[in-house]
């Protein structure tokens, strides 16, 4: 057998540098460490290669652990903890300044101004240029979790930087967790849709709208899209997917693999014979990482392990690059996905019993991979290491070695992998729609883990404490004028375009609030048991009538609270037919809620105000002459759901990213501040600490 380690990288140099080492050598070997992160399994041949177990064989019949690997994750696990008492903003603006490789990113943006430049941007170039992804111009891709979509744009760059542009035929599709579905936690997706929004017709968020790829049903939805898209014919599937550990940072593989298995059964669904695919995983210690690289091992011709030199050193990210797919040729493989996607379709199942028996995992595959993981595991562990040491030490010597090596490796980036520009007409998006700023940020502290674990468990009057000191760094920022007006320039009708999906049983996220608003919502819901959207007690005044937004009753879902109401306030409107309609201390944040105001807007009303008074109005009024067709059409539609619940009744497009999305966004704003403002104020909950307390109370 050859030696596993024959494409492999040499073990990494100490990671704590001396100040009087000879930097301009330590530079050199650590540029070939960075560029030499890889690893490849050597497949016996013959009657000994690696194989699927036969089919009378169980699957995910039986737990076990490789002692091996386990003392190599105890071992990593003990090298974090030294990061426990290091606060997590103060740590990652350490590790960004060390990064060897930041210069990178910043001159693709800068210099050669690509399009959509990310550090996932910069790894997938260098996946694409050190192996054979893509093998032609003509190719049809699939991308899983790929939001906000910088592969796309990539591989876009690649392949005008390799073929004529007459010679490109590419098409491609990605999934991932909606954005525009309030349905998904903001903590667990991307919500920077600068790409998603100018490309929505390549992406592909289910029946369900939720772009959830743990869901069995969407993945056979995907699947029979991309066969009808792509005639059957994916040449290369990438699933840059991860779930945030943060909480849980020793426990990160466990927590990923449910993922990792629903993108590999889509990957192998879908992929065609002879197609590649790259799968983003993490440390793999854990028996079920091991059978799950052994099935990969078994239908692909080639599994490389790769961390590119843009990849942060102290994380555990690597890519596994499986190339040449033996669709037809590898015995037991439908089998194999039948029982994949029935354990999948389990919800509960959190996926970590291995699929194959350890008597089927053969011994010199065990030995290949346990000299993987030492390889990736003493990698990052001296990675974290040297950081520390850095962070203590402060060595300003090493500073001057840093700027060395950072130009050295940026250079050796653009000459190994041939960079250049593009021309901006073969860019995907327009270069300014993908460059505007996200929003406003707010520079909360995060404290160290001990800390977050210590708060934790502290009394109510702490968390409460720390919730009011993130309050006040969001109040600091900008909040926008008095009172502005949304001036509608239509040309044309409104057309109704109505999206069904699943119902939104709880509202975790929006696209009509400030993203650190929502995420400080998010905390005071769950330290009080309160949801601040509905303590506003936001109402609607018809004149003379009053109508109550009423919070979701019992197993109500938050989705049936809004569709009472709005059902409710149309009726009113058509049978009322009131001159004014006033909206006080009301949220408007999802797209259903959006799209009916847009209507009354549009359709209904001619002049709208916001103010941003004390109770924080929107008011509509001097009617419009209608026949009420339109009002009847929309009633009818809120009332009979028996398609799918009502997303929107309006295109995406009509709702973002204009006049309105803005005008409604500062409102939401103002609302939600206002409420936190009465739930974490002096007067609900006086200080118990002196004002020159420490940064956190003991």
């Amino acid at each position: 057998m050859n030696s596993p380690l024959k494409h492999g990288c040499q073990l990494p140099v100490q990671g704590k540098p001396h100040p009087m080492a000879d930097y301009q050598a330590i530079g050199q070997s650590e540029l070939e460490q960075l560029f030499g992160k890889k690893f490849q399994y050597q497949k016996p041949r013959g009657n000994d290669s690696w194989q699927l177990p036969p089919p009378d064989q169980a699957l995910f019949g039986e737990f076990y652990q490789y002692e091996a690997l386990q003392g190599l994750r105890e071992q990593l696990n003990a090298v974090k903890s030294r990061l426990n008492d290091y606060g997590v903003q103060e740590w990652s603006a350490h590790t960004n300044r060390r990064d060897p490789s930041g210069e990178v990113s910043w001159r693709l943006k800068n210099e050669t101004k690509a399009e959509f430049v990310t550090v996932a941007w910069c790894k997938f170039f260098e996946c694409l240029h050190r192996y054979p992804l893509v093998k032609g111009p003509v190719v049809n891709t699939l991308h899983l979790c790929e939001a906000p979509g910088a592969f796309i744009a990539s591989l876009n760059h690649y392949l005008h930087s390799t073929y004529a542009e007459e010679e490109i035929k590419w098409r491609w599709r990605s999934t991932t967790l909606n954005p525009y579905y309030e349905g998904n936690a903001l903590n667990e997706m991307i919500t920077d849709d600068r790409f998603i929004f100018h490309t929505l017709d390549n992406w592909l968020f289910h029946k369900d709208l939720t772009g959830n790829l743990l869901d069995v049903a969407n993945i056979d939805h995907l699947a029979k899209r991309c066969k009808e898209d792509f005639q059957d014919q994916v040449d290369l599937v990438t699933a840059d997917g991860s779930i945030d550990c943060a909480a849980q940072p020793d426990c990160q593989e466990e927590i990923v693999v449910r993922l990792f298995f629903a993108e590999v059964l889509s990957a192998l669904k879908i992929l065609s014979a002879g197609g590649s695919f790259l799968v983003k995983m993490f440390t793999l210690f854990e028996a079920c990482s091991v059978s799950l690289l052994y099935m990969l091992n078994c239908v692909f011709e080639q599994v490389h392990i790769f961390k590119p030199a843009t990849s942060k050193r102290g994380n555990s990210e690597v890519y596994v690059i499986c190339l040449n797919y033996q669709k037809d040729t590898a015995a037991g493989l439908p089998r194999l996905l039948e029982e994949l996607q029935a354990k999948l379709a389990q919800p509960n199942d959190t996926m970590v019993m291995p699929l194959f028996a350890r008597s089927q995992i053969p011994t010199d595959f065990l030995m290949q991979h346990e000299i993987a993981c030492r390889l990736y595991m003493k990698l990052q562990s001296d990675a974290i290491e040297g950081s520390i040491y850095a962070y203590e030490s402060k060595d300003r010597h090493y500073l001057r070695h840093l700027h060395h090596l950072r130009g050295l490796v940026s250079s050796t980036y653009y000459s190994r992998y041939k960079v250049k520009p593009l021309a901006d007409s073969l860019c995907i998006v327009d270069k300014e729609a993908t460059s505007k700023a996200l929003g406003f940020s707010v520079p909360v502290y995060g404290g160290s883990y001990t800390e977050r674990e210590n708060l934790k468990h502290g009394d109510l009057l702490k968390q409460i404490y720390c919730l009011r000191r993130e309050f006040n760094q969001l109040e600091k920022c900008p909040s926008g004028k008095a009172s502005y007006s949304y001036t509608s320039n239509r040309t044309s009708p409104l057309e109704l375009r109505v999206s069904r999906g699943a119902e939104v049983q709880s509202l975790q996220s929006s696209m009509f609030a400030s993203e650190p608003i929502l995420l400080l919502r998010l905390r005071i819901r769950d330290t009080f048991d309160l949801d601040p959207v509905w303590q506003t007690a936001p109402e609607c005044q018809l004149e003379n009538k009053i109508l109550n937004y009423q919070p979701p009753s019992g197993e109500e879902s938050y989705h049936s609270a809004q569709r009472h109401f709005f059902v409710e306030l149309l009726e009113n409107i058509r049978d009322l037919q009131p001159q004014s309609i006033v909206f006080q201390r009301f949220t408007f944040l999802t797209h259903y809620a959006a799209s009916l105001l847009l209507f009354l807007m549009e359709t209904l009303y001619q002049d709208s105000s916001f103010e941003s008074n004390p109770t924080h109005s929107l008011t509509l009024s001097k009617p419009k002459t209608t026949d009420g067709k339109e009002l009847s059409q929309v009633l009818e539609l809120l009332k009979d759901e028996q398609a799918g619940a009502i997303h929107s009744l309006l295109d995406i497009k009509e709702l973002q990213k204009n006049q309105f999305s803005n005008a409604l966004i500062q409102h939401n704003n103002g609302v939600l501040l206002t409420c936190f403002r009465g739930m974490l104020g002096e007067e609900a909950f006086p200080c118990p600490w002196p004002r020159q307390s420490p940064r956190w109370p003991s």
